[in-house]
């Protein structure tokens, strides 16, 4: 089976700076980003991944994502809105969410759990997911149009813990640059020295690596949400909007694909 994960308010976020304006850009861009990865690659199964909130890595470091700017747009908001509605309630594809942990972690749940036997494709500008490439998982990076490779140099938790991550406010141990990262995990004793060598530097680094790493998702608390491919209201959604690029001629090739990536009629279900 080849399973395609979207990684989606990455894709909401990317739609924001796409084509055209008007009060449905997002919902557009969004649409036609997805359409584009399905035709891409062809999956068996979608999955649409929402976020959740990230206890076990707030109760680690209380100051994750502190410095994020939420958007203030209120036409962002309302069309990220119309965009779940669709997906949960239209596409037939699958939503999946869970309260307590983040959208990186339920990406990890899918290709590492549910689809360990599968090939998977991941699709998202998150260099994070670097650590889940595998000989069956694969990282799609859109903006720059290719698979990223996997590190066998070294090991990318490790390297990033002693980084840090200030887009995340991770702040990783302090006076680490990308050749020293690099040299301490080509020689793990070198490591273990250097996090002995000054009090805090291991905690610092423990703290890091805990937050970076992707955690085991329980079962318990994830939703799952796929419903019967509508197609005539997706036809009307999408009409009401005037997205004449898609109910015309492309309109029978769209509703071909989305069947094939799992909207299938009568074969859906919805659990929570």
């Amino acid at each position: 089976m080849k399973v395609l994960v979207i990684d989606t308010y990455n894709m909401l976020h990317r739609s924001k700076f796409g084509f055209g304006d008007g009060d449905h850009k997002i919902y557009y861009n969004f649409f036609r980003m997805l359409m584009g990865e399905i035709k891409r690659h062809e999956p068996d199964r979608v999955y649409m991944v929402d976020e959740g909130r990230p206890t076990q890595s707030l109760d680690l470091l209380p100051s994750y994502k502190a410095d994020r700017v939420r958007v203030k747009d209120p036409d962002f908001h309302r069309e990220k809105a119309e965009v779940f509605e669709t997906i949960k309630n239209v596409s037939g594809l699958i939503y999946i969410q869970h309260d307590d942990f983040e959208c990186d972690d339920v990406i990890g749940h899918i290709a590492t759990d549910l689809h360990a036997n599968d090939d998977v494709v991941i699709v998202s500008t998150d260099s994070d997911f670097i650590q889940l490439i595998t000989d069956n998982v694969q990282l799609w990076h859109p903006k720059m149009k290719k698979f990223l490779d996997p590190w066998t140099h070294v090991d990318y938790v490790t390297w990033k813990a002693l980084r840090g991550d200030p887009t995340d406010n991770v702040p990783g141990v302090r006076g680490v640059g990308p050749k020293t990262a690099n040299s301490l995990c080509e020689d793990l004793s070198k490591l273990d020295e250097f996090l002995d060598a000054k009090p805090g530097r291991r905690e610092a680094f423990d703290t890091s690596y805990a937050v970076i790493k992707l955690k085991k998702v329980s079962s318990k608390g994830l939703r799952v949400i796929q419903t019967d491919f509508l197609v005539d209201r997706l036809f009307e959604e999408f009409s009401r909007r005037d997205f004449k690029s898609i109910v015309g001629k492309a309109w029978d090739g769209w509703v071909q694909r989305m069947t094939d990536a799992g909207g299938k009629y009568g074969q859906a279900n919805t659990t929570s």
